[in-house]
């Protein structure tokens, strides 16, 4: 009997340390949250521009000119109905970038986002960039060039413009032969379209978001 208690005693503690919540010292409970459509990376652009240093291995590279809002369409597809976040129209979010670009010349993109947040109302902006979106070459089953997408994701916390948390995704599809365990990521023995593989990265970022 005391060996049943005491096997049910650490099953009791791993449940509990399983289903612990996030850190609240890191990730402070956040209300309301916007959610920027995804831009492009611009010709140029430099790492303090908001590009590939967030991850610091993301290469830029060919961006297809639906890039930017296959993945917009993505994430406010997964966010939608979720209360705290609040999902920003594309024609909204020109405006406060124009507003906010005239307004602080020279100020740093974090200052620019945590700004945008402050006319919105909310304690938190998420916001994306496409540093990569090449559409597959060949079929499902014979590619002459896979699908390959690499984008970042930073949530910018409004009251100090900082950075609370990052997640990005660089992945150029792989026959299985190289890499078995990719099968998880792609889900299926075919190869990808870049909507399939940006939707499959979206979901493996999302998944370490710590608000969602």
């Amino acid at each position: 009997m005391r060996k049943f208690f005491w096997l049910g005693g650490v099953l009791l503690i791993l449940l509990v340390a399983c289903g612990k919540p996030r850190d609240l010292t890191l990730y402070p409970p956040l209300k309301k949250i916007a959610v920027l459509p995804f831009e492009p990376v611009c010709p140029g652009q430099k790492e303090d521009e908001i590009t590939c240093a967030f991850a610091g291995k993301i290469i830029p590279g060919e961006v297809a000119t639906e890039a930017a809002s296959v993945l917009t369409d993505l994430i406010y597809q997964k966010l939608a109905g979720d209360s705290r976040f609040v999902l920003v129209p594309e024609s909204e979010a020109l405006s406060l970038w124009a507003e906010v670009l005239s307004r602080y010349t020279g100020a740093s993109a974090y200052k620019l986002i945590a700004e945008i947040g402050k006319r919105l109302g909310v304690e938190a902006v998420l916001y994306g960039k496409v540093f990569r979106y090449r559409e597959r070459e060949g079929s499902g089953f014979s590619v002459v060039k896979p699908a390959s997408v690499a984008f970042a994701l930073i949530l910018v916390r409004v009251s100090d413009a900082r950075v609370i948390w990052r997640g990005w995704f660089d992945e150029t599809q792989k026959p299985l032969s190289e890499n078995v365990l990719s099968l998880k990521l792609y889900g299926k023995i075919r190869w990808l379209t870049a909507r399939e593989l940006a939707e499959r990265g979206l979901e493996k970022v999302l998944r370490e978001f710590p608000y969602h």
